[in-house]
């Protein structure tokens, strides 16, 4: 039978960090102005336009998966296989944060275009 004791604790690393992430970008919100529907008001919201902390953890979740991949990287060079429990962890890490960054970029980036397109509607065609 497989160990299970690096994806118990990379589930439980990947659920603190990703609780203390949202816990520092929900905030954020309250800087965002809607209108009537709910919708994003872009012409009126700026915290798209420049580095906030939605930013910051982007960056510090790209480089802590920088991180697990090397890891991951230096343990299967070692010799070790998927029944090490490290090997597991860092797969696992290298997954869940290699997804969150690349959805909160792809996300920023979205809201971003889109604050351009509603901001300079002249502008694209």
């Amino acid at each position: 039978m497989m160990p299970v004791t690096g994806w118990v604790a990379s589930s439980i690393v990947a659920g603190v960090l990703g609780s203390i992430f949202v816990v520092i970008i929900a905030p954020m919100n309250k800087k965002v102005v809607r209108d009537k529907w709910g919708r994003i008001d872009f012409s009126k919201t700026d915290i798209y336009f420049y580095w906030t902390r939605w930013d910051t953890i982007i960056l510090i979740a790209a480089i802590y998966t920088i991180l697990n991949i090397t890891g991951l990287f230096v343990f299967l060079l070692r010799g070790d296989n998927i029944e090490s429990p490290l090997i597991q962890y860092f797969i696992h890490q290298t997954f869940v944060f290699g997804l969150f960054t690349f959805m909160w970029l792809i996300t920023k980036l979205a809201y971003v275009f889109k604050g351009i397109k509603e901001r300079w509607p002249n502008e694209f065609k």
